[in-house]
């Protein structure tokens, strides 16, 4: 069975130089090597990671769920420091970190490392994510789970930032109750993933599970106290139902996966059911499905839904 994100296209044009895997790993240990060298260059000293733009600080001054280090702010009035927003993040991180610096935009470049900082940055430590005990979740909510038909989601070696940042937004926009985010083969929760979340990531329910085994008892877990396993695949009608056909009436585990090549057999065949989406009319084989994270959303939309309702 072919995943919704399996497509791939690869094209070599005559005359292209491929580097070999020596070149490539040298290019990679400059890529390292420069990246270490910007951080040594930087005047404060950094006990965790740099997170930059209003609302993933906002929201992880909020949460409360790292240790806040040093709040450093644009010191040159503009656009950007005259923003409510900025304002209001200014304010609200007196008495949460321990120390504020005033900066230029230089300097805040360099600690964002050319990201759009929007004027602020945050020293915290690293994110969290505690290991999934979902016998824990099971003990608190078997009154009502399956009254109430949670939505859970499965990112399965999802490793763009951008799309895991997007992902997550979606996730709690429309109100997925938990992520359960793979340890390998994976996107790490970086600063980028909770800019590109735009904050979301810090205040999103995420448990971690290490491997392919320990997400195989997981979904078996989910099935023993009566969960359904949707899997995301492609626009198959032999296995797959349109997704605005789909009725939610169980807690239901959604199951994304990998933007080149979806989720592995052994995963794909403990789902129960398999959804798609459509697209509008014939389209060119070169683009005949959406980003991952485009087409989460839009699956998610359809699932939460039904509890709205």
């Amino acid at each position: 069975m072919r995943n919704l994100f399996s497509v791939a296209f690869c094209y070599v044009c005559r005359g292209t130089v491929i580097p070999s895997r020596t070149q490539q790993r040298q290019a990679t240990s400059s890529v390292k090597t420069n990246y270490y060298k910007k951080k040594k260059k930087l005047p404060f000293h950094i006990k965790g990671e740099v997170i930059f733009g209003i609302h993933p600080i906002e929201l992880a001054l909020s949460a409360r769920r790292r240790k806040l280090y040093t709040l450093f702010v644009k010191n040159t009035p503009d656009q950007e420091t005259g923003n409510q927003s900025f304002i209001n993040v200014s304010l609200s991180a007196e008495g949460l970190v321990e120390k504020k610096e005033f900066v230029n935009k230089q300097m805040l470049d360099k600690l964002s490392e050319d990201k759009p900082h929007q004027g602020i940055c945050l020293d915290a430590s690293p994110l969290i994510v505690p290991e999934l005990d979902f016998q824990k979740y099971v003990n608190k909510r078997k009154e009502d789970m399956n009254s109430n038909f949670p939505v859970w989601l499965l990112p399965y070696r999802v490793k763009d930032v951008h799309n895991l940042g997007a992902v997550l937004r979606s996730c709690y926009f429309l109100g997925v109750e938990h992520v359960v985010l793979p340890t390998v083969h994976t996107c790490s929760l970086t600063p980028m993933v909770s800019k590109a979340s735009c904050g979301a990531m810090e205040v999103m329910n995420i448990s971690k599970v290490k491997n392919d085994e320990s997400i195989i008892k997981f979904i078996k877990e989910w099935k023993d106290v009566g969960g359904r396993v949707v899997g995301a695949s492609l626009d198959d009608e032999s296995i797959s139902i349109p997704v605005e056909q789909y009725q939610v009436r169980h807690p239901t585990l959604l199951i994304i996966g990998n933007e080149e090549k979806g989720m592995k057999f052994k995963i794909s065949l403990l789902c129960d059911d398999y959804v798609c989406i459509h697209p509008a009319h014939n389209v060119h084989p070169l683009v005949d499905s959406l980003n991952v994270s485009v087409a989460t959303g839009i699956i998610l939309h359809q699932l939460t839904k039904k509890n709205k309702l």
